[in-house]
């Protein structure tokens, strides 16, 4: 029976590993604790929460320090980081707050952020087997068999000789290891995948061609030499263990439990070898059943990218089902193998009856009407070539003659504006044009008394004047402009004579805001046409 305390679960705290530390990767903000790992794992002394920062946006990074701060107490509590308050020289409680702690990346932290870098971040490139790597094993382990397994273990007999085979032995196990592994990784990246390309179906089918001809025979036949040879040397596994770590030079704190031996030099390094080079069990195995496994992903994929080539068309493919179906031993299985898994359909559409026997020809089958989008908006013509494009000569010139008609409309607005006097009443559709240009000249930028905004090919020209009203006027509304009078005009240049002669003597003043102020208002009273401008701003300013 379960005791209570037995039943709770493993805490944070209580994780004898560094299991709590990979947690940055997979949060919502991971690309801020990756890059602030990256900083801290680069440095070679503790760097303060401002030091982070300004490392962050050297590289391209811009985080505020308390969002640093915040993210380095939270890899604090996750282990990856660690910390120290420097009291020693501290003569202020503000020397002490947690901002001018001192962080560095702890070994858990620094474990997973080259794991992050060497293994997950971007692609791994699969890289060639070293067969060299593989026979250089093969030949130390038969030698060491050959010296070592007539007699019975003795440890006067390990010298420089076998300690230097067997440091070969590692080394060239760890070469061939790590590139195995890559390799397998990427076989079993395209062997998943059905829809490959052309390119990686091809680079799919030279692994599987060219590791089932060479590399997994050589990895069999060597695995299965040096499984043999360990075989033989297996009671020598402790003395030569000890003989490697006798001759470090670091045995002392290998031996105090400081550091741990190359490896070679436990038990357990030699036991994992055995593993390795297993027959049935072993990494060379499992490569080899991977290649198999491989096979047919890659004929269905070649098989798919053949059909879809254009080489087996709809039409070739029901010619051949037509002669296949022909045999009269075998053709009724055929064709229920062909279609069975399918229900029979016609034009999309599917029949009610169902008594027509298995398998009734396509002439005196059920009948399915036609869709109603097929019929109204289905093109018919010749096999093999599509209708002809639709007439729509017509409905081009309509367009063309309501954008022309559109065009007049608008010249002849402009017009009217630029022959108008400010402040002369205009009709609807010249007031619109002549407001568009005006809205850009509220919004452009002074240069001195004058602002200048085009819109439609209309240019309107804001005359600052400190004093008076501007006005825009329409058949039912107006625009006011306080302290400035509008000048209309074609974009580039001067505006008319008798638009200036009208503003003749009037004062102005640089604009110093930076936008204009107007203000739309309806038309209240009986529109007068008075072509004095004095009077009109009098007047507006009164109405303003």
């Amino acid at each position: 029976m379960v005791s209570p305390e037995e039943e709770k679960p493993a805490t944070a705290d209580s994780v004898p590993d560094a299991r709590k530390a990979v947690e940055y990767l997979v949060r919502q903000e991971s690309s801020e604790y990756i890059a602030i790992m990256d900083v801290l794992e680069g440095s070679v002394t503790d760097l303060t929460v401002a030091e982070v920062a300004a490392a962050l946006v050297a590289a391209g990074v811009r985080l505020d320090a308390r969002l640093v701060e915040r993210r380095l107490d939270a890899l604090k509590d996750m282990g990856a980081v660690s910390f120290r308050s420097d009291t020693s020289h501290a003569r202020r409680y503000a020397e002490i707050l947690p901002r001018n702690w001192r962080y560095t990346a702890s070994p858990a932290g620094r474990h997973v952020q080259r794991f992050y870098r060497q293994v997950l971040a971007g692609t791994v490139t699969v890289r060639e087997i070293p067969i060299v790597s593989l026979s250089r094993i093969v030949s130390h382990l038969e030698q060491l068999a050959a010296a070592l397994g007539v007699g019975e273990p003795d440890a006067s007999l390990l010298d420089a000789t076998v300690l230097d085979a067997v440091s070969s032995v590692f080394t060239s196990h760890d070469d061939l290891d790590a590139a195995l592994v890559g390799a397998e990784d990427g076989l079993i990246g395209l062997a998943d995948r059905f829809d490959l390309d052309e390119e990686h179906t091809n680079d799919l089918k030279g692994l599987l061609v060219d590791y089932a001809t060479r590399v997994a025979v050589e990895l069999d036949s060597g695995s299965a030499r040096a499984a043999a040879a360990l075989a033989v040397l297996r009671p020598w596994f402790g003395l030569l263990a000890q003989a490697v770590v006798d001759a470090s030079q670091a045995r002392d704190l290998i031996a105090a439990g400081a550091l741990r031996a190359s490896r070679g030099g436990r038990a357990e390094d030699w036991d994992g070898l055995c593993a390795w080079f297993d027959a049935r069990t072993g990494r060379a195995a499992r490569f080899s059943l991977r290649l198999v496994r491989a096979l047919p992903g890659m004929h269905a994929n070649l098989r798919r990218l053949h059909s879809s080539a254009g080489t087996a068309s709809t039409r070739s493919r029901a010619l051949a089902l037509a002669r296949a179906v022909l045999t009269p031993e075998i053709g009724v299985q055929i064709f229920q193998a062909a279609v069975g898994d399918h229900s029979w359909r016609k034009l999309y559409g599917q029949a009610d009856e169902d008594d027509m026997g298995r398998n009734p020809s396509w002439r005196g089958g059920p009948q399915v009407p036609v869709p109603t989008l097929l019929r109204t908006a289905g093109r018919s013509g010749p096999r093999g070539r599509g209708a002809a494009p639709r007439d729509d000569t017509v409905a081009k010139a309509q367009v063309a003659e309501a954008r022309a008609r559109r065009q007049a409309g608008h010249q002849r607005a402009l017009a009217e504006v630029l022959a108008a006097l400010p402040g002369e009443q205009l009709d609807e559709a010249a007031a619109r044009a002549a407001l568009a240009a005006l809205m850009a000249a509220a919004r452009a930028a002074a240069t001195g008394p004058r602002r200048t905004g085009t819109s439609g090919g209309l240019a309107c020209t804001l005359v600052h004047t400190g004093s008076g009203t501007g006005i825009l006027n329409a058949p039912t509304w107006r625009v006011l402009l306080p302290g400035r009078i509008p000048l209309f005009h074609r974009p580039g240049q001067r505006p008319s004579a008798a638009a200036l002669a009208a503003l003749a003597g009037t004062t102005t003043t640089d604009d110093i805001s930076a936008h204009a102020t107007l203000r739309i208002t309806p038309h209240t009273g009986p529109s007068t046409s008075d072509n004095d401008t004095s009077r009109i701003i009098s007047r507006q300013e009164g109405a303003a």
